[in-house]
């Protein structure tokens, strides 16, 4: 396996496919909020990354390139025997071009895909209900099981892969028998959407262990937020992804719990792979007052500065409100914007693992009836850390668990058969009386308990109808519990 960094440059491939829109290349310049305010200078060359101080060379030697590929074609067009697919030609050329980038952030979205993307750019299709990840297969290292399968990046709370209790990190090499090595993340992607009612069946990478996992597709919505009042006076926000409309999600959910009398808040972004940077701005924002929420530096040679965004005067949530943050491996890009901007300006606690680590921005934009995206941006953070591929440190670690190959192999065995339906009907609350108790039932299964409690409880919970749901859990999720300990 390879570390853990690996995997998390891998992750935010799918953080980006799945969730950013088209208003992405209008909004994804600092300049462009309309909260902030900047203050732009020209860096010292001490102050570029070296991978922003390129010249232009290459660029001017392109031409030349271009003209040896017109005088090719039109040899080509003259001698080949057969007919040539010019429109076929055109995608292969443009996906060469971008891929000779040699960033895995950058890529073509070609015509044919164009309309997958802003369907699930949209928030609502048919699939198992998880963000993925799967590395273009020119890049595939056949030693290494990262670069070819396809990667879980977060399931959607209540969807297919979450019931399954598929997690961040597992890894997925076949689809009902179908290899997925030599797929493109949006073959991947298609194939995994199945048709609602017919069965799925992922052979699943976990760790050293290998399962079979069988469900079914459903029409499922990507969230944004959910909150609501978990303990006495305090507000829970978990913070799914970042859409134009997330800002303002976020707001009305602020509102509301304070108007229901909360007086400390937890910001849950685990498992959150970013998107759109301003809403992340505009929620850091709500919070502080004053100093610096980002500081982004370009490629000189593109004619932008360097720009820093700092707070407006004014919040929306007392400057005395207690605030802690939960991160994982899964938080990334936007979600480590604001969890940055928040930390480093002492506004809040941040509890949980280390953070994904994508300290760089990227921009899309129409061509040919497809999309083109590139990586533009370099970011730190309000006290000058660059964060990419190391992402920020909690201030109170929680780790989650891990699970042996045996553990592994017997919850594989135990989820082929279904436990949960028949004890469900027998103990209809949802109870942590009851989790306990079919925890304990199955203590022999060789599965561990946490797992077990784990599994019941989704299924308590996606028995239930969605308004009737809890929003957290307060009995068995240890970043939630850590958290309560430290508010109160």
């Amino acid at each position: 396996m390879a570390d853990a960094m690996q995997t998390h440059r891998l992750w935010c491939y799918s953080m980006l496919m799945r969730r950013l829109s088209l208003a992405i290349m209008l909004i994804i310049s600092m300049a462009m909020l309309s909260a902030g305010a900047e203050h732009e200078y020209t860096p010292s060359p001490s102050q570029i990354p070296a991978h922003l101080s390129s010249g232009t060379a290459e660029a001017r030697s392109i031409s030349s390139i271009l003209y040896s590929l017109g005088n090719l074609y039109a040899y080509l067009d003259t001698n080949f025997l057969y007919d040539i697919d010019s429109s076929e030609m055109e995608t292969e050329l443009i996906s060469a071009m971008i891929d000779s980038l040699g960033d895995m952030y950058s890529y073509y979205i070609t015509p044919e895909d164009a309309a997958d993307f802003m369907e699930e750019s949209e928030g609502e299709y048919v699939g198992i209900g998880t963000y993925l990840t799967k590395m273009n297969p020119a890049y595939a290292d056949p030693s290494d099981p990262e670069t070819y399968m396809v990667i879980i990046a977060s399931p959607f709370p209540g969807g297919p892969a979450d019931r399954a209790n598929l997690r961040p990190r597992d890894m997925i090499s076949a689809v009902n028998g179908e290899d997925v090595s030599s797929l493109t993340a949006t073959e991947a992607s298609r194939l995994l959407k199945g048709h609602p009612g017919e069965d799925l069946t992922l052979t699943v990478h976990r760790g050293t262990a290998v399962f079979d996992i069988t469900l079914q597709p459903e029409k499922v919505t990507t969230p944004s937020t959910a909150s609501g009042i978990i303990a006495d006076g305090t507000g829970y926000i978990a913070i799914y992804s970042f859409s134009l409309t997330t800002g303002d999600s976020v707001r009305k959910d602020i509102e509301k719990l304070l108007d229901e009398g909360a007086d400390r808040l937890i910001i849950d972004l685990r498992n959150n792979g970013g998107g759109t940077v301003q809403s992340a701005l505009e929620i850091a924002d709500m919070f502080l007052s004053s100093g610096t929420m980002l500081d982004t530096r370009y490629k000189p040679v593109s004619g932008r500065r360097e720009e820093i965004v700092t707070a407006q005067k004014g919040t929306l949530v007392p400057a005395e409100m207690p605030l802690v943050l939960l991160v994982n491996g899964g938080t990334a890009s936007s979600s480590e914007i604001l969890t940055g901007a928040l930390k480093d300006n002492g506004r809040a606690a941040v509890i949980g693992s280390q953070t994904f680590g994508k300290g760089i921005s990227q921009e899309i934009r129409p061509y040919r009836g497809g999309f083109i995206q590139i990586t533009t941006g370099h970011f730190y953070t309000p006290s000058g850390n660059d964060i990419h591929e190391v992402g920020i440190t909690p201030d109170i670690l929680v780790e989650e668990p891990e699970y042996t190959d045996e553990e592994m192999e017997a919850f594989e065995e135990f989820m082929k058969e279904d436990k949960f339906s028949s004890y469900i009907e027998e103990h209809p609350e949802y109870t942590k009386e009851n989790i306990e108790a079919f925890a304990n039932l199955y203590s022999e299964s060789g599965v561990p308990q946490d797992l077990l409690r784990v599994l019941i409880r989704n299924e308590y919970i996606y028995s239930m109808d969605y308004s009737e749901r809890p929003v957290a859990d307060i009995w068995f999720d240890p970043f939630i519990s850590k958290a309560l300990e430290v508010l109160s």
